[in-house]
């Protein structure tokens, strides 16, 4: 059987929207962008510059604009196979209406980003594959990190499973990840390792390399950083360690 090529389209845009496209379109994923076609959303683009126009200059090829609550007008650019984002976040009756115009087209795979607690709730009742809800998930995550300031990140992956990237602890630093034995002593494993290295002619700018395997006999040293995942008060062991 023929594997289908997965295509995703992004439905609105804004500072979401953009990263997204962005990362798609470095990727080399077959994109196509829709922007709602409504006095609103048109304002809103000019607002924050994201126009068919500007889209184009960044580099995107593939633009429409038409009234994403129509079926009959967004079955003229979606197929039931492709993937699509509903990355815009104004206006909550667009996206509701969107939604149900997708399924009727036969789109099965929908994301559709949410702004708050009460949208979440609506979105996750309509049957879609997932409600996206950046803001609050970027504000807990910045949380953690302010609460544990001897991490440089630090994130909720599943429940009371965290994952963080901090600096060596100078008790680590000589010796190699499989000596220290961190599942047995603090019941956490190393996922990867990181290594930043000053570029020779300019200060701030640095090289990082990032080691997923065939790591664990390196010697640490201070300008590695060590990504760990574990329960948090497993991990709280070793970020401890970092201020001694």
């Amino acid at each position: 059987m023929k594997k289908v090529e997965k295509r995703f389209v992004l439905i609105g845009m804004g500072a979401f929207g953009i990263e997204v496209a962005l990362t798609l379109r470095d990727s080399e994923e077959d994109l196509l962008i829709i922007l709602h076609n409504d006095f609103e959303s048109v304002r809103e683009s000019k607002d924050s510059f994201i126009t068919l126009k500007r889209l184009r200059e960044m580099g995107f090829e593939y633009l429409y604009e038409t009234d994403t609550t129509n079926p009959l007008a967004l079955k003229k650019h979606i197929k039931p196979t492709d993937t699509v984002i509903l990355s815009h976040g104004k206006n909550f009756e667009t996206k509701l209406l969107a939604i149900e115009a997708l399924k009727e087209i036969g789109v099965h795979e929908i994301f559709a980003r949410a702004t708050r607690d009460m949208h979440a709730k609506v979105l996750g009742k309509m049957g879609i594959s997932r409600v996206i809800f950046p803001e609050k998930q970027e504000g807990k995550r910045f949380a953690l990190e302010l609460m544990n300031n001897q991490v440089k990140a630090m994130d909720e992956v599943a429940p009371g499973v965290y994952i963080v990237e901090l600096d060596v602890p100078k008790v680590f630093l000589g010796k190699s990840i499989r000596t220290l034995k961190f599942r047995d002593n603090y019941h956490v494993s190393v996922i990867c390792l990181k290594e930043n290295s000053h570029s020779v002619h300019k200060k701030e700018e640095q090289d990082e390399k990032v080691f997923i395997q065939d790591f664990r006999d390196i010697t640490l040293h201070e300008n590695h950083t060590l990504v760990l995942a574990g329960a948090k008060e497993r991990l709280k062991q070793v970020t401890d360690l970092v201020d001694n």
